[in-house]
């Protein structure tokens, strides 16, 4: 009757391996291959993780690159009114406007400056629920983290952390020598005030032209960092592939360790009945023989 049991008992395990896909379903069933099986799912577990960093990272460098480009698009347009307003042929009246249009292309740039991703300041370092820029009495005044502890960095796979902000006060509040020794908030300010200056002016022209170099320096400097945004993120690109790939190796090691062979299951299952049929055959045998069958 031992034998009819564990007869059974594997039968059991069989159906269940065909049923589940699994061959090992409690530590029990293979101590060696659970213990690898914990190992590789701690392993899927970190991957994963891995993926949403990257995915948020990627996320907000390309929220980066927009709000930069659109800055730069401001500039430009600063470019043509500078220009036009430089021509002699104007009036001190037709400065009005021109006045009117930098007022506006200042406060969307404070706008832009203040650009939020998933509800986070993108230019505030890491002080990303404070605002990081404010016109304030003709003026623009930064109230982000400092350049020192602006950082916000990621780890977007194992051992390499990435930079996926870009300090508003370092970017746009430091002094460039291309643009007069002027940062970028300031030589849009700088266009508003010497547009606004009479043609009679003697500086006017002198003020005009060095705006328009310190123009083309903030532009190029502007695209450097769209240029650094993009290569972050092929780099996150990069990176996503060499993971997406580790988690396929992964699934496979683990079902490799867990896994039922399902055609050979079924092979051993039909053969286990055979078995288990013949023992119960067997056994009904015996169970018939009485002690008068002895005697005889």
């Amino acid at each position: 009757m031992k034998g009819v049991g564990n007869q059974l008992s594997r039968l059991n395990e069989l159906s269940q391996d065909i049923s589940t896909g699994k061959r090992v379903r409690k530590p029990s069933d293979d101590p060696v291959a659970a213990s690898r099986g914990l190992a590789l799912r701690a392993l899927s577990s970190g991957i994963e993780q891995y993926k949403n960093n990257v995915a948020d990272s990627r996320d907000w460098l390309l929220a980066t690159e927009t709000a930069l480009m659109n800055l730069n698009d401001l500039f430009e347009q600063a470019n043509v009114l500078i220009l036009d307003a430089a021509n002699q042929t104007r009036s001190d009246k037709d400065k009005e406007a021109f006045i009117q249009e930098l007022d506006r292309i200042i406060e969307e740039a404070v706008a832009v400056l203040n650009t939020k991703h998933d509800d986070r300041y993108i230019f505030s370092g890491l002080a990303t629920t404070t605002k990081p820029f404010s016109l304030e009495s003709g003026g623009i005044v930064y109230y982000g983290a400092d350049d020192a502890d602006g950082r916000k960095e990621i780890e977007v796979e194992p051992g390499m952390t990435m930079q996926i902000n870009t300090n508003g006060k370092l970017a746009f509040m430091t002094d460039l020598p291309d643009a007069g020794n002027r940062s970028v908030i300031q030589v849009l300010l700088d266009i508003r005030d010497h547009v606004a200056e009479s043609y009679s002016s003697p500086t006017f022209h002198d003020d005009i032209a060095g705006d328009i170099d310190a123009i083309a320096a903030v532009e190029d400097h502007i695209l450097n960092h769209v240029t650094g945004v993009g290569a972050k993120v092929r780099n996150l690109q990069r990176v996503s592939a060499k993971l997406a790939q580790n988690e396929v190796e992964i699934e496979s090691l683990l079902s490799k360790t867990e896994d039922a062979d399902i055609a050979r299951a079924v092979v051993e299952l039909e053969l286990q009945r055979t078995v288990y049929m013949a023992i119960l055959y067997s056994t009904s045998d015996i169970m018939k023989t009485s002690l008068l069958d002895y005697l005889r």
